[in-house]
């Protein structure tokens, strides 16, 4: 989708259920320069401060967000995760403004925008369909080897008495399994954790494996309970597309980050 010259993308299922406001940005549409042209989410890559305030200030105006209002913590690839509500408003909405460390964040608080940051790595975006709840999970190799979406669904079922069937469900763009190659430890590793099926884990060359991140995390939330119609995939490859996406690793660590955020639509709390 464009407007006000940003690209972005939604999810129709999370869209239409009338519950959520959601998007996931690409590079376009913002003001930054060089490595991180244009629309670079994040502090963190080395890119001007001012660039990226303003870059999520027009980001967040297209869905009537004040772009200080987001709440965001310091991404471990880990599988932790934490409760946020409006105590919490603008923690990571300017420099040195971070509190927790985790990777996966939850509110029952309408109108709280959660943000999570990626350039290769997996957003899961979570909406319940019973409770004003909605969360929002950061998944790279260490995150789906540890099962964040599992850990985050077993959280919302003990504290919070979700049913995995309420859950709706759509996974961002991540980078494709022909351009991501892990050596032979980290392959090691998934298939030990069951999957060495080529599906999730292919031998590449020169002892390379072609790892699917989308294809790990999809197995692990449909087993933990997430119905299949309620699960959307996304077919973008974050270092294919390099017009309109930030990739960690095709741009060998010099890149911008794109944003995801999803916030309970104000009035349905």
């Amino acid at each position: 989708m464009h407007k006000g010259g940003i690209a972005y993308l939604q999810s129709s299922l999370l869209e239409k259920s009338g519950l959520v406001d959601h998007a996931f940005s690409t590079r376009i549409g913002g003001c930054s320069s060089g490595p991180f042209q244009s629309l670079n989410m994040a502090f963190h890559t080395g890119d001007s401060e001012i660039s990226v305030l303003e870059n999520r200030r027009r980001f967040f105006n297209l869905f009537d967000y004040n772009s200080c209002s987001q709440v965001s913590a310091v991404q471990v690839h880990g599988i932790e995760s934490a409760v946020f509500n409006e105590k919490n408003r603008g923690e990571g909405a300017c420099p040195g403004t971070t509190v927790k460390h985790c990777d996966a964040l939850i509110t029952t608080e309408p109108g709280l925008p959660l943000a999570a940051y990626s350039a290769d790595c997996q957003l899961i975006f979570f909406v319940s369909t019973g409770k004003p709840i909605v969360a929002l999970a950061h998944a790279g190799w260490r995150g789906a080897l540890g099962g964040i979406g599992v850990s985050l669904i077993k959280r919302l079922k003990k504290e919070f008495l979700l049913d995995p069937d309420e859950l709706l469900v759509a996974l961002s763009p991540a980078i494709c399994r022909d351009c991501y190659l892990v050596d032979e430890k980290i392959a090691r590793l998934f298939q030990d954790a069951g999957y060495s099926d080529p599906v999730y884990l292919e031998p590449a060359s020169d002892g390379f494996f072609k790892l699917d991140l989308t294809a790990v995390n999809e197995k692990q939330l449909l087993r933990a309970g997430i119905n299949k119609e309620n699960l959307v995939k996304n077919s973008w490859c974050s270092s294919c597309n390099d017009d309109l996406f930030y990739s960690y690793r095709r741009d060998r660590g010099i890149t911008g980050r794109m944003l995801g955020f999803i916030a309970i639509r104000r009035g349905k709390g």
